[in-house]
């Protein structure tokens, strides 16, 4: 027979199972088709203590110095992948190079330099792989995609024109060609818009051959404030302005405007599938808030140009509510990856996962300082800066929990 000790230990832990149980919303996700397309909405989060992705404490690996041979140094890393034979890439930005290192950190070799000849890049933007075994680097300033082999060869370079204005690169289809969004619209400004205005700007195909656009989707584009100054328009940007977000993997593209929190999940081709929504978001800006990014703001100007930027901080609108989010990434197993909303250069450390069917798991967190830029079955990629400023190129294990869903 059971004690009576033993009696109460278990009548304990189920009213405490009981009470655990209790505080998760009854309607925890709701769902519903609207002209073919599916609606989701979390009200809350599924992962318990034992699902929970967790990010390991310390990196596995780090790449990176302060002083010494150059192939180990960094300046403005603009991108990172790691590749199935767990080789990492690296775009770094300042100087127009890409570096790839072995699965101890062993430097490889180093493609590129500023330029404009095939392999030179002036401004690089992205960087990732697929389809198949190459890599495709996005440079913005010539509006031109290289593709390289995995080790750093030049296999062709595909420019896509000035139809578009400035796109950025979103992603590669597993036909070659590529989805761009634009920077900001080409429509002109109406002669009585002043105030905070978005303009629509379009989310386009390119074929492998750089034949296009073809446009797949309308999206609103970044937030900025119309003013003006000694008689002519200004363009600035707003504090807590917002703008869309939109990633691509595997034939399937997130976007998201950041006005509420909805992430609109289309197929490569542009067809809407599903929407996932966090409707309990608190979106409020208050004072404080307001003079929060202001200082943030001028502590990053020079004193000479700080008393001008604040008469013009103060003179711009501010957004009736803040972005709902940051960033977007999918994961090679489908997971929706949705960072919190934070000012440059401020890195997000939070990040919101979503199930392939777009409900809300959890919440995962970073480490402090740490740019994610790669996700993988088991690791996250990405870039730490120090105090000083030095970038390092770090990889973390990711446990993904007793489920994954």
């Amino acid at each position: 027979m059971r004690s009576t000790a033993a009696q109460s230990r278990q009548l304990v832990a189920l009213v405490f199972a009981f009470a655990a149980c209790s505080t998760v919303p009854a309607d925890l996700v709701t769902t519903r088709d609207s002209l073919g397309v599916r609606i989701v909405e979390s009200h809350g989060q599924r992962w318990a203590t034992d699902d929970a992705w967790t990010i390991a404490d310390h990196p596995a690996l780090q790449i990176g110095t302060l002083d010494g041979d150059p192939d180990y140094q960094f300046f403005r890393i603009v991108a990172a992948v790691r590749l199935p034979n767990e080789h990492i890439v690296v775009a770094n930005g300042g100087t127009s190079q890409i570096v790839a290192y072995d699965r101890s950190g062993t430097h490889l070799w180093t493609a590129g330099g500023r330029g404009e000849a095939p392999g030179e890049y002036r401004l690089i933007t992205g960087l990732a792989t697929g389809p198949g075994d190459s890599l495709w680097i996005y440079d913005f300033g010539l509006r031109r995609f290289t593709i390289l082999t995995t080790t750093g060869d030049v296999v062709r370079t595909v420019s896509i024109g000035a139809s578009l204005s400035a796109p950025g690169a979103i992603g590669r289809l597993r036909d070659g060609s590529f989805l761009v969004k634009e920077a900001w619209s080409g429509l002109a400004h109406g002669q009585d818009a002043l105030g905070l205005e978005r303009l629509p700007v379009a989310i386009a195909r390119f074929g492998p051959d750089g034949e296009g656009p073809d446009t797949i989707a309308t999206v609103p584009g970044r937030e900025v404030f119309l003013g003006t100054e000694d008689g002519r328009m200004v363009m600035s940007a707003p504090l807590f302005g917002r703008n869309t977000s939109a990633a691509m993997r595997a034939g399937r593209l997130a976007v998201g405007d950041q006005e509420t929190f909805q992430i609109a999940i289309h197929s490569a081709q542009g067809k809407l599938q599903r929407l996932a929504r966090v409707p309990a978001v608190d979106l409020s800006i208050s004072a404080s808030d307001v003079s929060a990014m202001k200082a943030a703001r001028l502590e990053r100007e020079s004193e000479n140009e700080r008393a001008m930027l604040a008469r013009h901080l103060d003179a711009m609108d501010v957004p009736p509510t803040r972005p709902a989010f940051g960033d977007i990434m999918i994961d090679p197993q489908d997971y929706l990856w949705v960072s919190d909303y934070t000012s440059y250069p401020t890195v997000a450390r939070s990040w919101r996962v979503f199930s392939p069917n777009g409900e809300l798991l959890g919440t995962i967190d970073l480490p402090v300082r740490f740019r994610l830029l790669d996700i993988g079955d088991d690791f996250v990629l990405g870039v730490y800066r120090d105090d000083s400023d030095v970038e390092y190129v770090q990889l973390y294990a990711l446990a993904r929990g007793a489920t994954q869903s």
